[in-house]
This record gives C-alpha cells, sequence and structure tokens, in this order.
C-alpha cells in the first residue's frame, strides 16, 4: 500500500493513523496479551514491528516535522513512538534536544525511551553533546518514572567516559525515584560501567549505598553478561545485599 507520508493536515494524520493500522501483525489473542504485558504501555498498542515503525519514522522525516508534529496524536504506543523517533534524525542537535525535551512526558514505557536513546545516532556524533550532560544528568533525578528513566539511559549510551563517571556514580546513589523502570535502568547503567571502569563500580557496589534491589539487580547484569570474567561472576556474589 502507497502512502503519501506528507503530512499537512487532519485529514491526512486521520488516513495516517488507518495505514499505521494496516501494517499491523496478526496475532492471537494470547500472543497480543503477551505483547501488550512485554510493552507494559497505557496506550493501544497497534501491534506494528519495530522495523515498520522505523521505516514510517524514517519516511515522515523527509518531509516538514513539525507539520507531523503540529497534527500528531497520542492515542496509540506506536503513534507516541514514531514521533521520537523522526525528532532523532534532526541534524540541529540544540532543535533535536528541544523537541525531545517537549515529547518526553509523552514516553509512558521503557520501550519509548530505549528506542528513540538508541536512535540518537546524530547526537552521538556531535561535536556539541558534552553540552547537553547536565541536561540529561538532572532528568535522572526526576520523580517521574520514564522522564527519570530517558536520563539514566542516554548517560549509560552516550556518556559512559573517564570525565563522567563520577557524576554518573554519584546520581546512581542519589536518586531516590524507586520505580521499577528506574531502578531497572540504573542496574542497565552500572553492569556496562562495570566493563569500562571495573574498579570503579566495584567500589560503587562495595559501598552498599545502593537500595537491595538496585545493588543485587545491578550485581544480577554485570554477571549475566559474557563479557565478565569467571573470577569477576564469582567475586560479584560478595557484594550482593542479603
Amino acid at each position: 500500500m502507497n502512502f503519501d507520508f506528507n503530512i499537512k493536515s487532519e485529514n491526512d494524520y486521520i488516513k495516517f493513523v488507518d495505514y499505521l493500522k494496516s501494517l499491523a501483525k496478526e496475532e492471537s489473542i494470547e500472543d497480543r496479551e503477551r505483547h501488550k504485558r512485554i510493552i507494559n504501555s497505557k496506550k493501544e498498542i497497534l501491534a506494528l514491528s519495530m522495523a515498520d515503525v522505523r521505516k514510517v519514522a524514517k519516511n515522515i522525516a523527509k518531509f516538514d516535522i513539525n507539520n507531523f508534529l503540529k497534527f500528531a496524536k497520542d492515542d496509540s504506543y506506536e503513534e507516541i513512538l514514531i514521533q521520537g523517533l523522526i525528532v532523532t534524525y534532526i541534524k540541529d542537535i540544540g532543535l533535536q534536544i528541544k523537541l525531545l525535551d517537549e515529547l518526553k512526558c509523552k514516553f509512558d514505557c521503557w520501550a519509548h525511551i530505549d528506542s528513540v536513546v538508541s536512535s540518537m545516532k546524530i547526537f552521538a556524533k556531535s561535536d556539541k553533546k558534552d553540552e547537553y550532560f547536565d541536561y540529561f544528568y538532572n532528568l535522572c533525578f526526576s520523580e517521574k518514572e520514564f522522564i527519570s528513566r530517558f536520563g539514566i539511559v542516554t548517560l549509560m549510551t552516550y556518556y559512559l567516559e573517564e570525565k563522567y563517571i563520577d557524576k554518573i556514580y554519584n546520581m546512581c546513589k542519589s536518586v531516590t525515584n524507586r520505580a521499577y523502570y528506574v531502578q531497572m535502568g540504573i542496574a542497565w547503567l552500572i553492569s556496562y560501567g562495570f566493563l569500562k571502569f571495573k574498579e570503579k563500580t566495584y567500589k560503587l557496589l562495595d559501598e552498599k549505598v545502593l537500595d537491595k534491589f538496585t545493588q543485587n539487580k545491578s550485581i544480577c547484569k554485570c554477571r549475566d553478561s559474557f563479557r565478565v570474567s569467571k573470577e569477576d561472576k564469582e567475586k560479584l556474589i560478595n557484594y550482593r545485599i542479603k
């Protein structure tokens, strides 16, 4: 089915949503319920493949993104995800971050955050990336679960460097938000940090200042990695909080 992705009106957007629905995978009731549980979004899930979602976002990004965002609705998980993904194609990093800042309150599940952050390739290559460290660092302290995760996963993905690691680990110790996807984000970050900054990570775990769930989940994720030696996996057990 051919579709014109140049969205210029509300009527165009209605046709766009119909097009998205035409791409939906056929799923059994059991598979659809499982899909919903995994994504865990409060929005309707149309059941598009991630490949189709990315293809749609790339096609929209060829036209006026502001036009699309003006008419975009938030009725489904995929509609919100597409909004986030098209912004990652913007080469003006200041504008990209401005629009992501406006969109961040719409993200309501881990998949929104993780998919958008992993797509910020232009941002990663920008010589202005360092200017936005404090912005993402401060997001980590939000009391809103997925805004906090947005900051945490971005730091994990693009800022695990020598000049930032001490501040990032201080953030891990200081965040008071105990929402599940915040704790899991910190654990994920620490497991990545272990691969690059082993001694600093051991020091962090030795302090045992993280809450029990985050500490033990961090250790679990480290031990799950095939890049961690057998010796380190055995040693890490000693840092668990009982």
